[in-house]
């Protein structure tokens, strides 16, 4: 039920600019971009973003790539997705990213994170990436990391217009699989959960020493979702990557959405050697992020 009330509140999206622009940066052997830190409007709370675009002659028409960070992350991602977003520039391709609720440069609590706003937040997003000069609309792919990958999974299902996607190390385990062990096991799952809906909140502390502020509506769409059965009516090509020392989540989690993926007209594995979840962005691994990096334009530049 959650997809369908979803899909009806995606279709509408008020968006409001209110851009910081920056200079172009200049590329001597690549295009020109800009990037430009904003606010977009999503279930009536402005959202931090950054729309990054290639500069070019009066007429032209970029594709564009919607990116999804990781669940406590941010629009950022360690410098990963800023990386991410001005090669794809330089390579012709506009994006848009945001920090989700609690994240980054949100005002909001972290008990508004759940996967319910966030879908809405991306589509905002991409909503408002559209209405800008250049941005070609017919041509959108996606991008997302760890619980952003299974945030585009889930947004493919909904809005199949979407041409091609990236999934970096996805945590797409069906329900709540996946927290069920790394919350510390299902009995403190399910006592975290009680917490949250009774009193509206229950505090986690992550293997990291973050503490995050988790609301019941965070557990009740990761039990409600199936990013397995979703990924199956992705009809696009498809890029996962993913590390092999991952322990976060791990290999064979990516390999089952290669799996289910039975549907995609192209399905690209990409396993980087000798990397783990951080994928080089957070543990000081510029060649190892300088791989997942070129994988990722890559596989975009030649499908959009």
């Amino acid at each position: 039920m959650w997809r369908y009330i979803l899909s009806s509140l995606l279709s509408f999206g008020l968006v409001l600019l209110s851009a910081c622009s920056q200079n172009p940066v200049l590329r001597p052997d690549n295009r020109e971009f800009r990037s430009t830190d904003t606010t977009i409007m999503s279930r009536g709370v402005s959202i931090p973003a950054t729309f990054v675009t290639p500069t070019g002659a009066e007429g032209d028409n970029f594709p564009l790539v919607v990116m999804a960070h990781g669940h406590g992350g941010s629009r950022h991602e360690g410098g990963g997705y800023r990386l991410t977003a001005e090669a794809f520039a330089r390579n012709g391709i506009a994006s848009i990213r945001v920090d989700f609720p609690g994240c980054g440069d949100s005002t909001e609590s972290f008990t508004e994170n759940n996967l319910s706003n966030m879908l809405l937040d991306l589509q905002a997003a991409r909503e408002f990436a559209e209405a800008q000069p250049g941005v070609d609309d017919n041509r959108v792919g996606l991008l997302g990391y760890s619980m952003g990958g299974r945030l585009v999974v889930l947004l493919a299902e909904i809005d199949p217009s979407y041409k091609a996607m990236v999934a970096w190390t996805p945590a797409v385990a069906d329900g709540s699989k996946r927290e069920l062990n790394s919350l510390g096991g299902p009995e403190f799952y399910y006592s975290l959960k009680q917490k949250a809906q009774e009193t509206g909140v229950a505090e986690y502390t992550t293997r990291w020493g973050t503490t995050l502020q988790l609301g019941y509506r965070y557990f009740i769409d990761l039990e409600q979702t199936r990013p397995l059965e979703s990924i199956a009516g992705f009809k696009g090509p498809l890029l996962v990557l993913y590390g092999d020392q991952d322990d976060v989540v791990p290999p064979e989690t990516s390999e089952a959405m290669i799996a289910a993926a039975k549907n995609s007209s192209e399905v690209v594995r990409h396993v980087v050697v000798s990397a783990n979840h951080a994928l080089g962005f957070y543990t000081d691994r510029p060649e190892i992020a300088a791989e997942v990096v070129d994988k990722t334009v890559e596989f975009l530049r030649q499908r959009l």
